[in-house]
Order: structure tokens, then sequence, then C-alpha cells
């Protein structure tokens, strides 16, 4: 057998293993609804994308757009709802993420060590961020492949290859905007790998071009049906706004501690096998890329000072690569006491956190707003009035899971009140208690879009999540936005409350009328 072909047939069998150990981590959460309201916003997302809408005009959120479109190819391949997208990822998305990694080495033994370690550390740690379907996990796999594309020098010199690389980056950028931050590192090798000046200029400008393929013609999608500046405002302006306006200093320190403290604990091991692994690297080419791509990575999970776990996700995929030689050659016979280590620690990690996320999801404990029993009762409270199925609905709050559990249309393209609307940022203390509005974030025109969207929608059914102080937004109480205030009263009537969640239903459903006599 050819070499080539020996690298296809060691390259099948990783990605065998790797699709098995990816579902076998994964297993007892796939059939979790929501591991983070984020997968809900991005659920409700990809519905309107199936049900032929547009994005960032018939909903809007911060998230680019191929983010909808995995979640509603996962669904289309695999079922509808939440299931489906999580398939999509343990079956297809983690598996080939780490055979990237493993392509990275050629396949080698350093390869096999390089997804495994993606793989078993991605799931030690807290389902909430790592288990959830976040848009840093599906971007990792477009990146990984920008890297597989350029393992050596002799690689990195071929214009093709450098072309590949860039459209690659592009399409993770369209998943999620921090992909952006590996550009650097992927347009430094190939202006380093040698040649003449000319050839050098060559390939980043192929780099670059490959890069800006897939957001032109993203632009030109968006372009085709009006909606440019729209695609621009939630994308990028939106972003950019939520960065700017970090917590307070004293918060930022209490959330490194409670968060990124935790992370640098259990992923010790692969820093310290990152620092023993650089003399081991056979070519500087890969040397200074791993190292490129890793601190590129930091600067991602410092947005805000919010340290929230997903942020963490991107530096996974580097510090695998990174750990991977010493880690690939500490573990033969005998076993040394740092290679036993090496692979007692993530195994007892991953043990660990899988009891503890089980407990925290399928016990009675009620840790995560996303495991409350209240957005079931509040969907089926709907499903029995009269009127379900009458109308869409509309949620003032943020809880997009209330959307996806009843499964109505939408009442506006605001699936969550953003900054725009509120002035409420996520991830700041002062946000949820209402001590601080982003007032300046807050846009007129914005309003007249959302009451322009309810006057035209008259949604049966309007969940105020306020009264109950759902995800803190009993600092956001309706009466403070007299706009909507007054549309909610004078065609509304509030029928039910389910813990704490008010049911308005609007004023003149035949069907009520006529069963309860109102």
């Amino acid at each position: 057998m050819t070499a080539g072909g020996d690298a296809v047939r060691r390259g099948a069998a990783r990605l065998a293993l790797f699709v098995a150990l990816a579902l076998l981590t994964r297993a007892p959460f796939l059939t979790v609804p929501f591991l983070d309201l984020d997968e809900a916003a991005a659920l409700v997302g990809s519905w309107t994308l199936l049900d032929g809408g547009t994005l960032y005009v018939d909903f809007v959120d911060n998230r680019p757009p191929l983010l909808y479109g995995l979640y509603a190819l996962g669904q289309l391949l695999f079922g509808h709802g939440m299931l489906g997208v999580r398939l999509l990822t343990a079956l297809v998305v983690l598996p080939l993420t780490a055979l990237a990694a493993s392509a990275f080495f050629r396949h080698d033994r350093r390869g096999l060590v390089a997804g495994l370690v993606y793989l078993v550390y991605g799931a030690a740690f807290l389902a909430h961020d790592m288990h959830s379907v976040s848009a840093e996990v599906l971007m990792l796999l477009p990146l990984g492949w920008a890297v597989a594309l350029l393992p050596g020098e002799e690689e990195a010199r071929r214009p093709g290859r450098a072309v590949g690389a860039g459209l690659l980056v592009g399409l993770a950028i369209l998943v999620r905007q921090q992909a952006a931050l590996w550009l650097p590192a992927l347009a430094l090798i190939v202006v380093l790998a040698g040649g003449t000046a000319a050839r050098r200029v060559g390939r980043l400008l192929l780099l670059l071009v490959g890069v800006a393929i897939p957001l032109a013609a993203c632009v030109a999608v968006f372009a085709g049906v009006g909606a440019v500046d729209e695609l621009a405002s939630w994308t990028i302006a939106h972003n950019l706004g939520y960065a700017a306006n970090p917590i307070a200093p004293g918060e930022a320190l209490e959330r490194a501690a409670s968060y990124l403290l935790p992370f640098l604990v259990v992923t010790i091991p692969l820093w310290w096998a990152a620092g023993r692994s650089w003399p081991l690297y056979e070519a500087r080419h890969q040397r200074m890329l791993v190292a490129s791509l890793l601190a590129l990575s930091i600067p991602a999970t410092f947005v805000g000072f919010r340290f929230f776990h997903h942020y963490f996700i991107q530096l996974y995929l580097p510090l695998a690569l990174a750990a991977a030689p010493w880690t690939a050659g500490a573990l033969t016979q005998p076993l040394s006491r740092a290679a036993r280590l090496a692979v007692a620690w993530p195994l007892v990690a991953l043990v660990g956190f899988t009891f503890a996320n089980t407990l925290l999801y399928r016990g009675s404990a009620r840790v995560y707003e996303e495991t409350l029993p209240l957005f079931e009762r509040v969907a089926t409270r709907l499903r029995e009035d009269p009127c379900f199925g009458k109308g869409a609905l509309f949620v003032w709050g943020f809880a997009p899971q209330l959307y996806a559990e009843a499964g109505l249309p939408r009442g506006s393209r605001f699936v969550v009140p953003q900054a725009s609307l509120t002035g409420y940022v996520p991830g700041r203390r002062a946000g949820a208690s209402g001590e601080i509005r982003a007032r300046e974030l807050i846009r007129d025109e914005h309003w007249d879009l959302l009451m322009g969207d309810l006057e035209r929608s008259r949604p049966v059914f309007v969940l105020d999540t306020a009264p109950g102080g759902l995800h803190g937004w009993q600092s956001y109480p309706m009466e403070d936005f007299p706009r909507l205030d007054g549309f909610v009263r004078a065609g509304y009537r509030a029928v039910a409350d389910v813990d704490g969640v008010w049911i308005w239903r609007r004023r003149g459903c035949a069907a009520a009328e006529t069963r309860a006599g109102e």
C-alpha cells in the first residue's frame, strides 16, 4: 500500500474511533431539552430559515448566519429540534474536528493523541457550555481543517492550500466572529514558508482572497433580499456595543475566580504538556503555528471580562495540538509517573464532570435556569388554552426557551429583548439587577420595529416574565416601557400566572369567548 493510501486508511480508522468517543462522551446530554438558553435562541433562528424567512429581518440576534444554517442542517438530517442538532454535533462536527487535529500530524501517533485529547478534555467540564451546541464548538470544525491544510512548510508553500485555508477561515467567521483571531497565525505561516518575496506576498493575498470569498458570498445573498444593513448591524455593530460594555473590575475578578480558575485547574496538564512539547517539534513551522494559535485564542476569553465558559472552547484545539508531542511520547511502555497522571487526570475529570452534570440536568436540583419546570408548564398551559394555534406568541423577557417549548409562530423578530430595546447587556450583575442600563444602546427605531411587528402579527399570547423575575427580568417590567405596556393592556387580558410568568391573551379571541363566556 502506498504512503497516501496508508494515511487514508489510518484517517478512516481514526474517524470511526472519534465518532464513537464523541458519541459516548456526549450521550448523557443528547436528550436534554436545552443546556443553555443560547441554544433555544439559535434553534428559533434556524426555524426562521426552515420556514423561508430572512435572518436579521424576521429574526434578530447577534450570531453570524452559518450558526443558524448548521442548526437547520442538523434538523434536516436527524430530525426536528435540539436532538437533531446535538446528533449533528456528536456524529459529525466533533469527530471531524478531532480528525483535523490528527491530520495536522499526518495521522501519526501525535495526531491520534491530539484528537483524543480534544474530545476528552472538551467534554470534561460543565455541560452548560461545553456540551451545548455553541457557535464556538461549531466554528472549530472549519478552523481545524484550515490549520490541517498547513501542517508543514512544504504545504504552506502551495498556493492552493493558502486559498483553501482562507476559505475555511471565512466559513468559520460566518459561524462565530472570533474565528478571525486565527487569521494572523495562518498569514504568518504562509509568508514565512519560503520562496521569493513575490511568492510570499502572493500566498498571503491568496489566503486573504480565500477568506473574502465566503464573506462576499454572504453579503451578496443578503443584498439579494435587501438585508445587508441588518446583517452588519446585528453581527458587527451590536457585538461591538456588547464588548464595549464590560463589567465592573470587582465583578470581573469574581468571575475570573469562579469561571477562569476552574478551567485552568482542569486543563493544567495540557498547559504543562504544551510546555514540555516545544523542544519535541521536528519543524519550526509547526511549533510557530501552534504557539501563534494558542496565543491568539487567549484574547477571546477576555471579551468584556465576563469569562463565560464557552469563551474557553477556542483554546481546546490549539491546546490539544500543543500538548500532543510530549503526551504521545510519554504514553509508551513503561509509563512514567507523569504519563500516568496525563491519562488519569482527564479521565477523572471526565467521569466527575459527567456525574456532576447529570445531577445538574437530570436531578432534582434546579441550579440552571434552563432546568426550571416553568418552561414546560407554560407551554402546557398555552396548549390547553382554546386559542392555542390561532396566532403568534410574543415573550417579554430573556427567555427564548418559551418560544421553543411552545412551538408557536413568533409575533416579533425580537425573540429576546435586545440591548437596543431595554439597555440590558448580558453577563453583568448590574444589568440583571437593573442597577445599570446601557441606555445609550436603546434605539427608537428598534422600538418602532418591535411595535410594528406586534401591530401586524397581533399575537394571540403575550408572556410577561418580569413578575416572576425569570433571568432577572423583574428589573425590566413592562410598565417601564410605555409603548409595549399600553399595547398589551389595551388589547389583552391576563388569564393565567404560571410560576410567575403572566399569560396575556388577546381580547376578542372567539374560541376563548365561546368557551369561557368572557
